[in-house]
Parts: structure tokens; C-alpha cells; sequence
């Protein structure tokens, strides 16, 4: 789906609603900063975001902490190489290729 092709726009398209879905799908990760690549060979998106944990019981009441806010997001680290963050990166994968289908297009 390269940018200057006619399916370019149908990318656009489905990279704006995976991101309307995202604080939805993440509300421990605050999105600072979105911007889509449109004129680049592949189109993407990408997203900035502070991950964050709230209810410490030491310290502050809300602090930063990736783990923590996957967590709470329902992602448990399991192996060395299954971690909260790859689990949360396939979740968001297939949050993607679930928009795509509705876009009619597959997953390769």
C-alpha cells in the first residue's frame, strides 16, 4: 500500500481508525503525540505516549512505569522473551489487522 498509490488512501483510512481505537484500547498510556507518514514508501503511524500507574502505595499516587501500566492493562510477562510489552505489541497487531479486515483487506 504505498503512499502515492490509489491505495493510499484506504491506508490513511485505516491507520486513522486503528488510532481512534488506541487510547480506548490503552487508557493507562497517554498519547502525547500522533502523526501519520504519508510520504514515505509505506504509510504508518507513529504514536508518542507516556505509560503510567496510579494507587502506588509508596511515593507518589501516579508515576511512569511501562510494566505496571501493561499490567494493568491486563498483560502478564511470562518468559524471558513473552514480556508484557511483546504481549501488548501482538494485541496491538491484531487490533490492527482487525481494522484492516473491516477495510476488506488481509493480513499477509
Amino acid at each position: 500500500m504505498g503512499a502515492i498509490t490509489e491505495n493510499g488512501e484506504l491506508a490513511k483510512q485505516v491507520l486513522d481508525e486503528y488510532y481512534q481505537g488506541f487510547q480506548k484500547r490503552n487508557p493507562t498510556l497517554c498519547v502525547f503525540s500522533a502523526h501519520p507518514h504519508m510520504d514515505e514508501a509505506t504509510p504508518h503511524l507513529h504514536i508518542d505516549f507516556v505509560p503510567f500507574t496510579t494507587g502506588s502505595k509508596r511515593g507518589l499516587d501516579t508515576r511512569v512505569s511501562l510494566k505496571q501500566a501493561l499490567a494493568a492493562l491486563g498483560f502478564k510477562g511470562g518468559t524471558r522473551g513473552m514480556t508484557e510489552w511483546n504481549h501488548w505489541v501482538q494485541a496491538e497487531k491484531e487490533a490492527l489487522a482487525e481494522v484492516m479486515l473491516n477495510h476488506g483487506i488481509e493480513r499477509e
